[in-house]
């Protein structure tokens, strides 16, 4: 069972690598645009906005300026994610996606690490920091 576990993670990771060497276990960085890191930027960003009591409007992505991937007991997705202040009130959209900016702008730059366990159908937000981003 643990050879199934390395070949899959192995060959999920794959999809990322590059032509040059790196180090199990050491994060490496990935597309930013790739399907893979859009779709858990916003898992981010849906668990960011459930969690943030500081502010009624809902947050949605501007920029991915960075993604990395390292492969652990499952894989850590490692982004800086720079987010935009949404029209749409939290209680109305689950994403924040469909929403305009508002007009009052207010950026966050934020770093999350995401786990993802595929074998067990599991995703967590691990670490969310965030600070205001001066534009």
């Amino acid at each position: 069972m643990f050879v199934l576990f390395c070949i899959f993670v192995c060959a999920s990771a794959g999809r990322f690598t590059t032509a040059k060497h790196v180090m199990t276990g050491q994060p490496h960085e990935v597309p930013a645009n790739s399907t893979k890191v859009v779709t858990v930027a916003r898992f981010a960003v849906v668990e960011f906005n459930k969690a943030n009591t500081e502010d009624q409007f809902s947050y949605k992505i501007v920029n991915i300026t960075s993604a990395k991937i390292q492969v652990v007991a499952g894989i850590n997705y490692i982004l800086d994610v720079q987010l935009g202040r949404t029209v749409c009130k939290k209680s109305d959209t689950v994403d924040g996606e469909p929403c305009d900016f508002h007009s009052e702008s207010k950026e966050l730059q934020c770093n999350f690490i995401i786990t993802e366990v595929p074998w067990e159908d599991l995703r967590v937000l691990t670490r969310k920091k965030c600070h205001e981003h001066k534009c």
